[in-house]
């Protein structure tokens, strides 16, 4: 399994490559929405299924009350119709964003406890990359969860705008990353091909030599799946057919090769766990039977609001 990462330097897609690659996973998974602007899938996508009663908000009071993770477990909503995909629906209001920095450290903790115990792959939404200075924003960025993470995917568009608006972010998180000890090799790119050569989209390989940074996969400029992960829809098609489901799926497996080789390298087993209430907490979403499809339809009540 995986702890991966993503975000962008502006609104290239990283909410909307998100929520495909959790949906297109073959495996459990977990969406976690922690842009510090709000989150946007509740009402998006799931078209207004729950409101500010659910969410990432309520968990740093549940952590100063030393009750993290019951809240964790009791803010996960499914994304599909078996419950093999959750989500933890992130803000409401960015006026909340500082107030979960003291948080953050200690989800990551539950997010690897996900991964490595529950058998999740966890797909971390951080939405736009907020700076300060050098770094990344101490309070209104998770730092931590990109610390912590396997992979951290920064997503971009293949033109000339979207290189020069990120091509200073992927230096911070670079920088960021070695600091914390993850390392430069945990950021990767990926992609999105929004013009083609012709029309002056330029090339992957062209855009990792400017970067010094590997492109993960490229992905398909799908203006369907866009506005369906954006807005959501009434009767929303089969997920399996859209083009970009079809290759985040295979970025998912991508993905998970590179990660299952840096741990190899690195060697570490997996983080014991001492808390009962974590353990059971584990226990029970790890009893949710493996999907057997890539893709399972949004849940009805969800879809009804």
């Amino acid at each position: 399994m995986a702890v991966i990462m993503l975000a962008s330097a502006h609104g290239a897609g990283a909410t909307v490559t998100s929520l495909a690659m959790a949906l297109a996973d073959t495996r459990p998974s977990l969406l976690v929405e922690a842009d510090a602007r709000q989150g946007s899938i509740r009402t998006g996508y799931l078209q207004g299924a729950w409101g500010g009663e659910v969410g990432l908000w309520h968990l740093a009071q549940a952590h100063l009350q030393g009750q993290l993770a019951e809240a964790f477990e009791a803010h996960l909503r499914p994304l599909d119709i078996a419950g093999n995909r959750l989500l933890l629906p992130g803000l409401t209001d960015p006026r909340q964003a500082a107030a979960l920095s003291g948080t953050w450290e200690a989800t990551a903790l539950l997010l690897q406890a996900m991964d490595q115990h529950a058998g999740y792959d966890v797909l971390v939404d951080a939405g736009q990359v907020l700076v300060d200075g050098s770094a990344l924003h101490s309070r209104l960025f998770p730092a931590p969860l990109a610390h912590s993470a396997d992979v951290v995917l920064l997503v971009m568009r293949n033109t000339l705008t979207s290189v020069a608006q990120t091509l200073p972010v992927a230096q911070v998180l670079r920088e960021e990353l070695e600091r914390s000890g993850s390392g430069q090799d945990t950021l990767r790119l990926l992609v999105i091909q929004e013009l083609s050569s012709s029309a002056g989209g330029l090339r992957s390989d062209a855009i990792a030599r400017r970067f010094s940074v590997p492109v993960a996969d490229l992905l398909p400029w799908d203006p369907e799946a866009g506005a369906l992960f954006t807005h959501g829809a009434a009767r929303p098609p089969k997920l399996g057919k859209l083009a970009l489901v079809k290759q985040a799926r295979k970025t998912m497996q991508a993905t998970q090769m590179v990660v299952n080789d840096r741990r190899r390298a690195l060697d570490m087993p997996p983080a014991p766990v001492h808390s009962p209430v974590v353990a059971g907490m584990l226990q029970r979403l790890a009893a949710v039977r493996p999907p057997v499809s890539p893709v399972i339809p949004v849940p009805e009540g969800a879809r009804r609001g």
